[in-house]
């Protein structure tokens, strides 16, 4: 079925996936489209430090084309930085004052840091994973974006090509001073950055109200339930202060919160927890500013092959200085945890806890407090006299395989859901969308995209665990206030990482 450029759309979410629908839908002719939610976000610049909570509100995100031999998601991510580069360059001509009042935007108003990321692992032979994602640059025309961290020719052309430091920063391995790594390995790659999320989604945000996009929010926009009449249609939606909105098309795009509005989501995507430490360099502290700042420091992930999700020292990604609040960024790969709760429908599903929850929660488990703890005394020990700030909960929208769904939902007319970012959607903000067009106007979508069976693909994000209760979230052990020390014990304690 096909959708007039004039159908009435409404969209439950102003995320990531939300705002790219709608972006698109606008810049294909549609007419009549309104995002509801219950938080503005734009008012709230869409930062969990000011209150947001979804997993687009974040500080900031790697955008990396590396995937592992996987070609969609490697070109697709190359066609979104053409984006956000543009976007750049539209944003940067402005002065403070007309970014705040154009988009929003405080302070620094960069939206994509092309700082680099630097990908480390134990040894000196690059594991598997490297080598692929090297040939996969290699086969798009970009060889000379990647730097090896062993290959002394690339470590001069690093040099040559401006990196310095960032790409060829052994931290104090080679040269026998780090006193808890004796190898290291990794590749240095160019093309990766540190997308400011913030800026990003207050950038779109902008932009669909330029262009006529309606916002609902607060209890208004809170969406309770989908409307549908007997035979499954969807004609709307049910919001907090007992109105309701009628539509033609009805899109759910409320992340790690949409099976709580389409149950028939329980068991291909759940909410799933992660996590974000920080850790604040005081203002006072010019030169540690400067050098953790992303001019001068890339982003660095660290084992993240096999040693992703384990329990205990997983890998992990540690971020560049946001200059905006002074924090830096850790996230740990760690074992997931999950909220089981039993609906009014009788389905039970993974429902996020979070700053906005009655009790407002923002506990991350206490290893990985120790883990990060860890890799504060290995690559950034002058970090360690502040302390961990922070911690937030990150909720990802997991789907079985981390492939997104952008799909109508089987049985149900006029009802699409768009989901599944499973840790790595964001940075396809520019180009998700289009698929969403793709699929009102019947063409033939991405495969992986499609609705699934659950039992169709193995469960790589552990999403059974919601029914077992296996993972939830309270059975594990939480960090306290004190956790969050540096202490003498830390910094004597023998490294695992």
């Amino acid at each position: 079925m096909s959708y007039p450029k004039d159908s009435k759309i409404i969209i439950a979410g102003s995320g990531v996936f939300g705002l790219s629908s709608a972006m698109h839908l606008i810049d294909n002719g549609y007419t009549d489209v309104t995002i509801f939610d219950r938080l503005d976000l734009y008012a709230l610049g869409y930062s969990f430090m000011k209150g947001a909570d979804t997993a687009s509100a974040d500080i900031n995100k790697v955008f990396r084309a590396f995937y592992n031999g996987d070609e969609l998601y490697h070109k697709l991510a190359l066609q979104a930085r053409e984006k956000f580069v543009a976007w750049d360059e539209e944003v940067s001509k402005l002065t403070p004052e007309q970014a705040k009042e154009k988009f929003n935007m405080e302070g620094r108003f960069k939206i994509l840091d092309q700082c680099g990321v630097l990908r480390l692992d134990k040894g000196t032979e690059l594991p598997e994973y490297m080598v692929k994602a090297v040939k996969d640059f290699e086969n798009s025309g970009l060889r000379d974006k990647e730097y090896i961290l062993n290959d002394p020719e690339d470590i001069e052309r690093a040099k040559k090509d401006g990196w310095g430091e960032k790409a060829t920063n052994t931290f104090g391995v080679k040269e026998g001073k780090n006193p808890y790594l004796k190898e290291i390995c990794g590749v240095f790659d160019s093309t990766s950055g540190l997308l400011s999320s913030y800026n990003a989604c207050l950038y779109v945000n902008s932009y669909l109200r330029s262009k006529g996009v309606k916002f609902i929010t607060g209890t208004a926009g809170t969406v309770l339930e989908v409307i549908q009449s007997k035979d499954g249609t969807a004609e709307g939606f049910k919001t907090a202060d007992g109105e309701t909105h009628n539509a033609d098309l009805v899109i759910v795009a409320c992340g790690p919160w949409s099976a709580s509005l389409i149950p028939e989501l329980a068991g291909l995507s759940e909410a799933q927890n992660g996590n974000v430490v920080l850790v604040k360099i005081p203002d006072d502290k010019k030169d540690l500013i400067a050098k953790y700042s992303p001019e001068n420091f890339p982003m660095i992930s660290w084992r993240l092959d096999k040693a992703v999700e384990r329990e205990r020292f997983a890998g992990m990604l540690s971020f560049p200085l946001s200059t905006n609040d002074g924090m830096v960024k850790f996230i740990i790969r760690q074992k997931k945890y999950n909220n089981p709760t039993k609906l009014d429908t009788g389905v039970t599903t993974s429902v996020p806890v979070t700053t906005n929850s009655t009790p407002a929660e923002s506990r991350v488990s206490k290893a990985v407090i120790e883990q990060v703890k860890q890799f504060i005394k290995v690559f950034v020990p002058d970090l360690a006299e502040f302390g961990i700030h922070s911690t937030r909960l990150l909720w990802y929208t997991d789907t079985i395989n981390n492939d997104f769904i952008i799909d109508h939902v089987p049985g149900k007319k006029n009802l699409v859901v768009v989901t599944g970012g499973s840790g790595h959607g964001f940075k396809f903000l520019p180009v998700l969308g289009k698929f969403v067009v793709e699929l009102l106007q019947g063409k033939q979508n991405e495969k992986r995209f499609n609705w699934r069976d659950p039992k169709s693909a193995k469960d790589i994000n552990t999403i059974g665990t919601v029914l077992t209760g296996e993972n939830a979230y309270y059975k594990q052990e939480l960090a306290t206030e004190e956790d969050l020390k540096f202490t003498k014990e830390d910094l004597e304690a023998p490294v695992e990482i």
